[in-house]
């Protein structure tokens, strides 16, 4: 099984989801998560696309900042699987938590966008500290970019969070890490940095569709990822590309 942990859908941006269907379809990628796109606090649409796509999907939300958790609740209820917050994200409630407290409460699972100055930020170690058992899903490669340059100190600073359990990492297409156009020669070693750090059962392949059409394309976005994990075992080919991401995800 193929999930894809990272992608966008919408009506007023990016792309409707039957367009995400028609790559995942062409591609063999079986199930998808929706991240809701920044700026968007209304989850109206994931909630029409898990309908209409029950057991195809699941998808992560977003609420207004001033949230006391009350939305975080209401979308969860709906059922929301996940919730889109910044490593650093505070509430303006009286509660800065409130958000993630919520999230918490829920059983919901984070996926934070963030970097690796970020990620070792005091902000961050506040909340591990505050949620150790909250399932927190690090995107874009702890947003390591393309411009990082040897010896990657910050983003080694990074990787060493990976000893809390209930951190993992979002794979992305490598047109994330590489100047672009194609081909990628060559690729920096992150990928592999990463997976020394968490290890495949914690890494999960997301592609960043529909942005990801104006770098590699969805097919090279999984095709070049897991031509370079081809020398890991099967089982730790499928963790990277499905296996974590339902048991994260999907919780099958």
């Amino acid at each position: 099984m193929i999930i894809d942990t990272h992608c966008h859908a919408g009506l007023l941006k990016y792309e409707p989801v039957k367009s995400l269907l028609y790559h995942m379809d062409q591609n063999g990628v079986d199930r998808a998560v929706l991240i809701q796109y920044a700026g968007n606090s209304d989850n109206t649409y994931l909630i029409d696309c898990l309908e209409r796509h029950a057991g195809r999907l699941a998808a992560a939300m977003i609420v207004d900042p001033s949230d006391d958790g009350t939305a975080v609740r209401r979308w969860a209820d709906a059922g929301i699987r996940g919730i889109r917050l910044r490593v650093d994200a505070r509430s303006t409630s009286t509660d800065p938590l409130a958000i993630w407290r919520a999230a918490h409460e829920c059983g919901l699972v984070v996926s934070a966008p963030c970097k690796p100055e970020l990620i070792v930020g005091g902000a961050f170690a506040e909340v591990i500290e505050h949620f150790p058992d909250l399932s927190i899903v690090l995107e874009h490669l702890g947003g390591v970019g393309d411009k990082a340059q040897p010896p990657y100190d910050v983003f080694v600073k990074a990787l060493e969070l990976s000893r809390f359990d209930n951190l993992t990492m979002k794979m992305p297409g490598f047109g994330e890490i590489c100047p672009v156009p194609m081909p990628f020669d060559p690729i920096p070693p992150l990928p592999t940095m990463a997976l020394e750090a968490f290890g495949a059962d914690r890494l999960m392949w997301g592609s960043d569709y529909p942005p990801v059409s104006s770098r590699e394309g969805y097919a090279n976005s999984l095709q070049i990822p897991r031509e370079y994990f081809s020398d890991l075992s099967e089982t730790e080919q499928s963790a990277i590309f499905g296996d974590t991401a339902r048991r994260v995800w999907f919780d099958d």
